[in-house]
């Protein structure tokens, strides 16, 4: 069984912690981030997981450099643009990648997808993702988030996916419905028991908003958090979701 690990966000969160501010010069200032600090740090962090889940054996995961979602809807990060990783955060990455073997890590890298995709992607029975990433509330399985241990039904999984398609995500930049916030979009979803239901009511309220069809199956493949079997491995493309019927 494998431990997978949302390995990006544990390694901007210690790269993070570890930048400071330098004044070179008189009015010369710049962001200073100590590797061997954020290496420290990482693997401590690394450590703690470990320890939660002590027989699962460490999958270090990365997305690609490239991400289908650009494609489905243009508007999507183009907020975060403007935010900066930390000084030397791909160096850092890279690290990871090289160091991995030495440390007991496997690492596990897929093309055209994000890591929260891949970590969805990898995830088989009794296997742990550890994110603190509410997207990753999407997926049916076991998720290691905040210090504590969630088993998330399909049903669940399936149920906050349809919500966020509604709400949107202004941290990744793709809007939802006008007018739909969380406690709307759980009212339109409470009558709903199968993902058809949950799906037609998704519609409903973007064609009240006098949003299209084609706008709501954009936001709800941007939400989508891609599950196993989504993945074509030999094109080395998502399979893009699809509506129940």
């Amino acid at each position: 069984m494998k431990l997978l690990i949302d390995t990006e966000l544990f390694l901007f969160r210690a790269a993070a912690a570890c930048e400071v501010e330098v004044e070179w010069a008189p009015d010369e200032w710049t962001y200073l981030c100590r590797h061997g600090d954020a290496k420290a740090a990482f693997q401590e962090i690394v450590g703690e997981l470990m320890e939660m889940a002590p027989d699962h054996q460490p999958v270090m995961v990365f997305g690609g450099p490239t991400n289908f979602r650009y494609g489905i809807f243009p508007g999507y990060k183009s907020n975060r643009k403007k935010h900066k990783k930390p000084a030397g955060f791909r160096a850092l990455a890279d690290w990871v990648l090289t160091a991995a073997a030495g440390r007991g890590w496997e690492t596990h890298v897929l093309p055209e997808v994000e890591g929260d995709d891949v970590l969805g992607l990898a995830a088989g029975p009794g296997d742990i993702v550890a994110s603190d990433d509410k997207d990753m509330l999407t997926l049916p399985g076991i998720l290691l988030r905040n210090g504590e241990v969630l088993e998330i039904s399909d049903a669940q999984a399936d149920r906050i996916f349809f919500q966020q398609a509604l709400t949107g995500d202004a941290t990744d930049g793709y809007p939802g419905c006008p007018g739909i916030g969380p406690v709307k979009a759980e009212r339109l979803l409470d009558l709903c028991t199968t993902p058809a239901e949950m799906w037609a009511a998704v519609l409903g309220a973007y064609r009240k908003a006098g949003k299209s069809d084609h706008f709501a199956l954009q936001m709800a493949r941007c939400a989508r958090i891609l599950r196993p079997g989504e993945y074509d491995h030999d094109a080395k493309a998502p399979i893009l979701w699809m509506p129940p019927q």
